[in-house]
């Protein structure tokens, strides 16, 4: 356990600190179980002299399983009482936490048994030249979008070139420690700046992913000697973040319908100019009213146990076990590619839903796509306690992939920022299993193209 973060005296203090809030609470048990499972999965997951990206991928699932706790405490309600389904919620709440201590326990089981070059992100960072990436990632951030948006017009190459888009934040973060390192702050500011505003005018935002990366760039350079001065920009960026999505949550729905010319599709056929136009108008109308319903609408968006809930009671009331048929359909697709196997089915993932929760979501035809997550899913093959080896196998996956980018990097930079796409991959608590195993081999099948054909050329234009 030696090569992992631990609590430290300043966490223990912070731990019980928690726990005295959790017995004053209105949830005191619930508030426990919250506040605990942090300080189990940090041990397992933050190795020491790496970055924190995978338990902060952890810690944002962690949000969704827990924020509705600590906002039961703030409006001094029953844990239960603020969820619309809430006859098996106390399951759906205990048994989430424990398929992430699962997937903790996998990940760790592997990530423990290799050991990287003591190299500092210092002295790796500042052997790249900042100035000679610019250009490089701007090419990149204009072409992004199009490359993005543009994906799903390529029918069986949509993933693979999703994936490979999505390697663009290894460019990001390598430019950010460079920047960072060097004390060029504003240079940096502007171009992220540039970036979540650019984020803002696509029908899926990513802004918040912008805030993520940078925050784990931050703990990074800080995290062998973390400061009170060094925990100011931390907290202005989670401030900033969650202020975002609160203001996002409320004009979203009027802002889509703008851009989609209020069509029932994801279509954006508004230019720049307009989409940015209309959210400034959008914003100008908020008030203190709007900022209440957007705090509700944003722990309503984040918090994703409901579906749990409902399926618990529907599984195996109305609908049996599946015995592993969700988990060999996932694997079977990442087997069938769509590029050889063009009758494929399409992932229909509001189908799944209405089939095994009862809960009559909006589907393909209102223009949505709602899941059940991959939690509930592995509870509809195997139930419980099978669940739980499920997700332990799913954890081995996940650390059999970062140990394999981790040691098959140049170095250890080189290797966190490969690992970004990973983790924006690996957060969303809400994935379906289909998507996530998929989207695992893809990004692995294009990390290792990139490391052979593209890593060495772009690294020596960049050094200085």
């Amino acid at each position: 356990m030696n090569k992992f973060k631990k609590i430290g005296q300043s966490g223990k203090i912070l731990l019980f600190l928690f726990l005295v809030y959790s017995v004053t609470s209105h949830n005191p048990f619930e508030t426990a179980i919250a506040v605990l499972v942090p300080f189990i999965l940090m041990p397992l997951l933050w190795k020491r002299n790496e970055s924190p990206f995978l338990f902060l991928g952890i810690m944002l699932q962690w949000a969704s399983i827990n924020i509705k706790v600590f906002y039961a405490n703030f409006e001094g309600l029953k844990f239960e009482d603020v969820f619309d389904n809430y006859q098996h919620i106390q399951e759906a709440f205990f048994y989430s936490n424990i398929g992430l201590i699962s997937i903790a326990l996998g990940v760790f089981l592997i990530v423990k048994r290799y050991e990287l070059k003591d190299q500092g992100y210092a002295h790796l960072a500042l052997s790249y030249d900042s100035r000679k990436i610019i250009p490089i990632y701007i090419i990149i951030s204009l072409v992004y979008p199009f490359i993005s948006e543009g994906s799903f017009n390529f029918g069986g190459l949509q993933q693979p070139i999703s994936k490979l888009a999505d390697f663009k934040w290894m460019v990001f973060f390598i430019f950010m420690l460079s920047c960072l390192y060097t004390k060029q702050f504003k240079l940096f500011t502007i171009i992220a700046l540039a970036e979540v505003v650019i984020s803002l005018t696509g029908f899926f935002s990513s802004f918040k992913d912008y805030f993520l990366v940078v925050f784990g760039g931050i703990v990074v350079i800080y995290s062998k000697d973390l400061k009170f001065k060094q925990v100011l920009p931390l907290a202005a960026i989670t401030v900033s973040l969650v202020y975002m999505m609160i203001i996002w949550q409320y004009v979203k729905p009027d802002y889509r319908s703008y851009l989609s010319g209020g069509q029932l599709n994801q279509n954006v056929i508004r230019s720049t100019g307009e989409s940015l136009g209309k959210l400034g108008e959008l914003i100008k109308n908020v008030d203190d009213d709007a900022i209440n319903s957007g705090f509700k609408q944003t722990v309503d968006r984040l918090s994703y146990i409901d579906f749990f809930s409902a399926t618990i009671d529907y599984v195996p009331r109305v609908v049996p076990h599946t015995h592993g048929r969700l988990w060999g359909d996932a694997i079977g697709r990442v087997l069938q590619p769509r590029i050889f196997f063009p009758d494929k089915a399409a992932i229909d993932d509001s189908e799944t839903t209405r089939t095994y929760s009862g809960i009559m979501v909006a589907g393909t035809e209102q223009g949505a796509s709602i899941s059940l997550g991959y939690m509930t899913e592995n509870y509809i093959d195997f139930g419980m306690p099978g669940m739980f080896i499920s997700l332990f196998i799913y954890g081995l996956v996940v650390g059999l992939v970062y140990k394999y980018v981790m040691t098959s990097s140049p170095n250890k930079l080189i290797g966190t920022a490969m690992i970004i796409p990973l983790f924006i991959l690996f957060y969303l608590f809400e994935s379906a299993l289909n998507k996530l195993i998929g989207g695992l081999l893809m990004y692995l099948l294009i990390y290792e193209l990139i490391r052979r054909f593209a890593l060495k050329k772009f690294l020596q234009q960049i050094k200085i």
